[in-house]
């Protein structure tokens, strides 16, 4: 299957989307400055957004009209290429604009009064300086900027069938990349070689770049369950739990699976095969207008059920995921998003002891029926002889 790719057509109806939305909750345009949405709304993405800081991108989404992205000249020639359904425009100072030319590109998108949406609220960051918002609110006296954050959720909650495709291929990599590095797994190796070996074996099964490794082994860190890699050894005996994300075009998968080096004690396989059977008879509920409450519900129910404490102590039973690694929503109780056809939902309830990390997160989307699994690999409690 050839490289999936997005065009035109895929990001006018977006905006188009947005531009209604923005009318219908009275803001007259959106400023957006997040790289995962960027991303979502005209396909402008950079290297390696998380390790700097520099060189901020504003996208300035009016109620009719282009949108514009505006960003430093060093980015102008690579974001000709790669945006959809925009305009492009450079500045010229490395530190970012000032708040005066933010103020003029606004005004020229008629931008300059009103209510203005940005990203202020739940699982969402400005990124931009502070001490830049502070000024631009000053050039702009005639502005209100809003939280936007829940008009923007509403549309990236819900994956098209091509960004479906995305995560599915993720997914893969991430399944190709558990079981290799599994039955390449030996005693004696560090925990960074493990995690050398498991982003390779990411790459060979498709993924653009590993997204994350997270790695526990050994009983004194059976309580890490969101540990890095590090030079401790594997030794006989040691539970390793191993939580992957790859990414493709942009795209997440996130999943773990485990193995003990050596011989599984049946207790092990017992745990092993009691939340696997607790997350896949709580997805059973997953379909178009079930609450996101009740799945959570359904995973403390079926944990009872099987005499498992609920003690996976990340502060949700799974969450969604697509341009970024977790999204909303959160599968808690006290969440009241609905299921809705096209959702990713990523589920996992646990359990930590002194036996290890129990937990065998399933990634699906949502269909019109029921729920489709994307995830992978072997669920079985791998030995490492």
């Amino acid at each position: 299957m050839s490289y999936i790719t997005f065009t035109e057509e895929d990001f006018v109806p977006r905006i188009a989307t947005c531009q209604r939305k923005l009318e219908q909750q009275g803001f007259d345009g959106l400023l957006v400055t997040a790289e995962s949405n960027l991303t979502y709304y005209c396909n402008f993405h950079t290297h390696a957004p998380w390790s700097t800081f520099t060189r901020s991108a504003f996208l300035f989404i009016p109620l009719k009209g282009k949108p514009l992205l505006y960003v430093h000249v060093f980015q102008v020639p690579d974001a000709e290429k790669i945006t959809k359904g925009c305009d492009v425009l450079g500045f010229e100072s490395l530190t970012g604009p000032t708040a005066k030319e933010l103020r003029d590109v606004m005004d020229a998108r008629g931008m300059a009064s009103g209510t203005i949406g940005m990203e202020m609220g739940h699982e969402q960051l400005i990124g931009f300086q502070l001490n830049l918002y502070e000024s631009l609110k000053k050039e702009l006296s005639a502005v209100q900027f809003k939280d936007a954050s829940n008009l923007i959720w509403s549309q990236r909650v819900i994956k098209s069938p091509k960004e479906v495709a995305c995560i599915r291929k993720a997914c893969e990599a991430t399944s190709f990349a558990h079981d290799k590095v599994f039955a390449n797994m030996k005693e004696g190796m560090t925990e960074l070689d493990m995690s050398r070996l498991v982003q390779r074996y990411m790459l060979e099964g498709g993924a653009d770049a590993p997204g994350f490794v997270i790695l526990t082994s050994g009983v004194e860190n059976y309580d890490r369950i969101s540990k890095t890699a590090t030079d401790r050894m594997l030794v006989n005996g040691d539970y390793i739990f191993l939580d992957l994300g790859a990414r493709y075009n942009g795209y997440w998968s996130d999943f773990c699976r485990t193995g003990v080096i050596g011989k599984a004690s049946e207790e092990r396989k017992t745990y092993q095969q009691k939340i696997h059977e607790v997350t896949m008879r709580a997805a059973e509920i997953m379909r178009p207008g079930v609450p996101v409450a009740d799945l959570a519900r359904a995973c403390f129910k079926e944990m009872e059920r099987v005499g498992i404490d609920a003690n996976f102590e990340c502060g949700r039973l799974g969450h969604s995921m697509g341009l970024m690694s977790t999204e909303p929503p959160s599968i808690t109780i006290y969440d009241d998003a609905i299921l809705e056809e096209g959702m990713i939902i990523n589920l996992e309830p646990g359990v930590v002891n002194e036996l290890g990390i129990f937990n065998l997160e399933e990634n699906f989307v949502i269909t019109k029926d029921g729920a489709d699994l994307l995830s992978g690999g072997s669920r079985e409690l791998h030995s490492i002889m």
